[in-house]
């Protein structure tokens, strides 16, 4: 089979993340093969995780550049250690699905596409089973290979986490019987024990009539192989080997023992499979992935090798191994004399050391900041140089101008160069390191957004589609901020409103939130880094929410997806199973819009008590209910008072909401929300919880208290020449005094950029339409 086809298939519904690891890389192969599959099967959230010298030679090889690198998906790297990192996986993860690929296959063009390779396929659901087992433990292989340290990686496998719950859990057995009686492991390194030493546990006590060995590398002095056959005492060892291009050491003492034969597999195509086969009276117990046959990746008897690798076990009925491979015609082919074979071809070697001594580091840029950390420390003249998608300088950063917090230096960035960062290096006197991506935080969390279906989908289609404000939409923003906290272990709308975590007995840790009040202790006004950096409402159904509000009150939506890989939803009628249990007799929990080919209809009038008793209702609940409050609470409350000034009266609606402070007005009813959320002895703004890791205030917060602000201006405005409103006007100001407190923002942050941005999109918007701005 070719890996990538199979790649695009379901198994259900769509698949959210995938996570692949190689030793080499081609970014174009990636970006050109690989990535199109996977998006194809539904993943937003993409992580790669590759040997750090070979993602380094990739970059400045001369090789084409990536373009998505560190915007579409994440490239996460392990430091360099004695050996290489060289495991080969492709895990898909849903919310009650998996599926996962091991292999011998490296994310290069010839991998993907070109070389024989073996790989197997693993798929499972969230019921209990052996395959669930084995996603599990390449999940829990995954997950420890990256740091718990905030970066786009872990950002990456925690938003995967949080929606495929049923992969936490204990370590189960390391060998799976499986219902035909064959057996299956997952076998990776590092770990205690050595991949060789797994293999030789497994076979056990049973005699071994046969050892076939099939792997492109080997030890100059055949180590490995020697090691296997003395523990594993085989009759016979074959070794079938492609003659017209080998680097099997003819000249080692122990090449004599195994019988060579003709691989026989297609000559324009490189083998690049590693096979064990251990074969007894009773079993075939085989070993693939990414381990060949040397010391590195096997380790030795009682030792571990240097190599990352992982690998699949598989323990078969006698015969099942020759029926799968076809060993016939390496058991009975005929034997090739070591005399005979050509000479050995030796790849060139890969000069790791050189390329880890001229890596700069790794950058990231979240929001303003770019964040730096060198390989090394002492790194402190020079000029770090950021680049444009094409390699060509932008700006150059002088060493010394970086702000120092740990084994981390930060500077900010212009908006002009934030928008085509794409890669850095270091230079410093005649040296000049590898080029390295920068990882765009903010763009990888807007990214990942699960795919809708069934009653998601019909909710997200009125935000969407652009469709037209009414009071209806509340129910369709209830169903998203419930499939957003559903949906995940850590909700997004809770994610931050859980202030301590259950902690295990003996385990310190820091609380992972702040309530409101402490973030703006804990952030001093004049130190809170650049406001509106981040968008907590990132990689949810909420955020499609915010983008309509965005349109609508004339602040450009936020970018989402790209525009060549806006991703493709189901059809919201197609999946039964992802019915909301709400779902009334017409199949959705909000009334429809009418469709195109439906006859119109009269529009019901206005009934300002029906907007009353919805006010009244949201109002009561903030006054009343003691949960904490998140991101997606922020958004209603901006939802609510956007809906309301856009049903006031004005021209293109003249039987909109009253514009005086009548009882069912939308003064009042505005004034009565914003009593809620920021008055009385408990307001709900104490409520309110926030992700410690926020540097700054984050950007759907700001464009939340800008427009509560703003609404406070519109009806002082509206009302200031109207002496009958002089006794609801007296309230006003006293109302923003408390909200400006509660809020605590700065004196910067009221007038900067991004407050000026809101504000002039609702004088463009909202202002001229009640008439409020010429």
């Amino acid at each position: 089979m070719r890996l990538p086809d199979r790649l695009g298939r379901r198994l259900g519904r769509p698949f959210h993340s995938a996570i692949a690891t190689s030793f080499a890389v081609e970014f174009a192969a990636v970006e050109q093969i690989l990535l199109p599959q996977l998006m194809a099967s539904g993943a937003s959230n993409l992580l790669l995780i590759t040997d750090a010298r070979m993602a380094s030679l990739a970059l400045s090889d001369g090789s084409i550049l990536p373009t998505a690198l560190g915007r579409d998906y994440a490239l996460h790297s392990p430091p360099a250690a004695d050996g290489i990192f060289h495991p080969k996986i492709i895990l898909q993860i849903g919310r009650n699905s998996a599926r996962a690929f091991v292999s011998s296959a490296n994310l290069t063009a010839a991998g993907l596409a070109g070389n024989a390779e073996v790989s197997i396929e693993i798929e499972c659901n969230d019921e209990d089973g052996p395959e669930r087992e084995i996603v599990r433990s390449i999940w829990r292989y995954l997950d420890a290979l990256v740091p718990s340290s905030p970066s786009p990686a872990r950002d990456g496998l925690r938003w995967a986490g949080e929606r495929a719950a049923w992969l936490d859990g204990p370590p189960g057995l390391l060998l799976q019987e499986l219902d035909d009686g064959s057996a299956i492991a997952f076998v990776s390194a590092p770990d205690a024990t050595g991949i060789g030493d797994r293999f030789v546990s497994f076979v056990g006590d049973e005699k071994v009539q046969s050892l076939v060995v099939i792997s492109p590398y080997w030890d100059t002095d055949l180590s490995a192989l020697a090691d296997l056959s003395r523990r594993l005492a085989p009759k016979q060892i074959i070794l079938p080997i492609d003659a017209t291009s080998h680097e099997f050491p003819v000249d080692a003492p122990f090449a004599s023992k195994p019988r060579i034969v003709e691989l026989g597999w297609s000559s324009r195509r490189f083998t690049h499979a590693k096979i064990i086969v251990a074969s007894t009276a009773r079993h075939d117990h085989v070993l693939f992935g990414s381990a060949n046959c040397t010391t590195p990746a096997l380790g030795r008897a009682g030792a571990t090798g240097s190599n990352a690798e992982a690998c699949i076990y598989r323990r078969l009925r006698r015969g099942g191994a020759r029926e799968a491979l076809g060993l016939d015609r390496w058991l009975d082919g005929d034997a090739i004399a070591l005399g005979d074979l050509p000479p050995r071809v030796p790849s060139t070697p890969i000069p790791l050391k050189a390329i880890e001594a001229r890596q700069p580091g790794t950058f990231e840029l979240d929001g303003a900041v770019l964040s730096w950390r060198p390989l090394v420390g002492g790194v402190d003249e020079g000029h770090v140089q950021l680049l444009d998608n094409a390699a060509n300088m932008l700006v150059s950063i002088p060493v010394a101008s970086f702000q120092r917090s740990g084994d981390t230096r930060t500077a900010s960035v212009d908006p002009e160069v934030q928008r085509t960062l794409c890669f850095a290096r270091l230079v410093s006197g005649d040296f000049s390191s590898t080029i390295a991506h920068v990882a765009h935080r903010n763009a990888l969390r807007t990214r990942r957004r699960e795919m809708p279906t069934g009653a998601v989908a019909r909710a997200l289609a009125p935000f969407t589609d652009g469709a037209d404000f009414d009071l209806w939409m509340h129910q369709a923003f209830e169903t998203l901020a419930r499939a957003d906290f559903e949906q995940t272990t850590q909700p997004p709308s809770l994610a931050s409103a859980r202030k301590t975590p259950r902690k295990r007995d003996g385990e310190p840790h820091a609380p992972v939130s702040l309530s409101y009040e402490e973030f703006v202790q804990t952030h001093p006004r004049g130190r809170r880094a650049g406001a509106g950096d981040t968008n907590s409402l990132a990689g949810t159904y909420s955020d499609s929410i915010r983008d309509f509000l965005n349109l609508l009150s004339g602040r450009a939506a936020a970018a989402t997806a790209t525009e060549d890989d806006d991703p493709t939803f189901d059809d919201p009628t197609e999946e039964a199973g992802d019915r909301d249990p709400d779902d009334g007799a017409n199949g959705g929990v909000f009334e429809r819009p009418r469709q195109p080919d439906e006859e119109p209809v009269d529009p019901a009038p206005i009934d300002a008590r029906l907007y009353e008793r919805h006010v009244t209702a949201y109002a009561e609940g903030l006054e009343w209910e003691e949960e904490p409050l998140g991101p997606s609470d922020v958004l209603r409350l901006r939802f609510w008072i956007l809906f309301l000034l856009y049903k006031a009266r004005c021209p293109d609606l003249p039987h909109g909401l009253d514009d005086s402070s009548a009882t069912l007005s939308w003064p009042r009813f505005t004034v009565r929300i914003l009593v809620a959320f920021f008055c009385g002895r408990m307001p709900a703004i104490t409520r309110l919880m926030m992700a410690r890791d926020y540097s700054g205030m984050p950007v759907d917060f700001m464009e939340c208290w800008i427009t509560v602000l703003w609404s406070l201006d519109a009806i002082e405005r509206l009302l200031a020449d109207r002496p009958k409103e002089r006794q609801f006007l007296k309230y006003i100001p006293e109302l923003r005094r408390r909200v400006v407190a509660l809020l605590g923002l700065s004196p910067d942050e009221l007038a900067g950029s991004l407050a000026g941005e809101v504000r002039e999109g609702l004088d463009r918007s909202v202002g001229r339409r009640l008439a409020l701005v010429r």
